[in-house]
């Protein structure tokens, strides 16, 4: 008999994963959130009754695994007022799901087992999201006795687990976001460079996709150094001057990024072996000489 389930926090990411494991045969007691609607149109994208919607902690008090799917700053204070209002059972089971904290952050009574699980995965869309959640690497970490239930848990929505130390979870997440969030970042860059060119910004990705693709493929068969390509690795500087030049002179607020970004090229252009020491000191001036605009 699998464990009964209480869902605290019916947005994307807690919705996703309920909507697995229900497929997957953990019954689910409760939906809570802040507004008992938009619990209940959660209940109906997991699948499960809406009038197990509601906003009352208590309601968990059945429950044997009690999911915090809850923004990162809220996750301390609302583990301890689940384990006052919902007087949970000895034995069950907090957890949540963000890549910075430790499980220990939940921590408020020594009845209560601990587990962190992030799924390495861009939650934009609940229904995306419940998709792409089957091969997903998932990020486990918590207490040793409860390891064995959360690699179960990510199993049963089709996860792939990999165990991360504690203390290291904030390097790991500024990791995830450094991949994801400023890779997104720096698209919009792209897309701005371009629609200053005169290209549509709805267009403006698409012709950028298959760029993005190969060079993806690139770096995972190759790896980031002899994946690398462009102006920097091959040591053009006058190329990476008419950029300066040119951001300079249209886009000066992107010229920053351009400049950082430049900087860390220059260093894996290096410890690729493909980029020698007179061009490479060369380049270094360059991206941080004001001059060379």
């Amino acid at each position: 008999m699998k464990q009964k389930l209480a869902l605290i926090g019916p947005g994307k990411v807690g919705s996703a994963v309920c909507r697995r494991l229900l497929a997957a045969g953990y019954p689910l007691q409760t939906v809570i959130g802040r507004d008992r609607s938009r619990a209940a149109e959660a209940c109906r994208f997991i699948g499960c009754n809406d009038q197990l919607a509601g906003t009352e902690l208590a309601a968990a008090s059945k429950a044997e695994l009690v999911l915090l799917a809850v923004p990162d700053d809220q996750i301390g204070d609302l583990a301890a007022q689940v384990a006052k209002e919902a007087n949970l059972q000895a034995g069950a089971t907090l957890v949540h799901f963000s890549g910075l904290h430790p499980a220990e952050i939940m921590r408020s009574s020594a009845a209560l087992q601990l587990l962190s699980i992030h799924p390495l995965l861009p939650f934009a869309s609940r229904e995306l999201a419940a998709e792409r959640l089957p091969g997903c690497p998932c990020a486990l970490e918590g207490d040793d006795t409860a390891l064995p239930l959360g690699a179960e848990l990510i199993a049963a929505f089709g996860g792939k687990t990999f165990r991360i130390a504690s203390d290291k979870k904030a390097l790991y997440h500024a990791s995830a976001c450094l991949a994801s969030n400023s890779l997104v970042t720096l698209l919009g860059a792209a897309r701005d460079l371009l629609a200053t060119c005169g290209i549509a910004e709805n267009d403006a990705l698409s012709l950028l996709q298959p760029l993005l693709q190969a060079t993806l493929d690139n770096v995972l068969q190759l790896g980031p150094e002899q994946g690398l390509t462009g102006p920097i690795v091959r040591g053009d500087s006058g190329t990476v001057a008419k950029h300066l030049q040119a951001i300079a002179a249209s886009s000066p607020r992107l010229l920053a990024i351009y400049r950082q970004l430049g900087s860390k090229t220059l260093e894996l252009a290096a410890e690729s072996g493909r980029l020698d020491a007179k061009n490479a000191s060369f380049l270094a001036r360059l991206l941080t000489d004001d001059a060379a605009e």
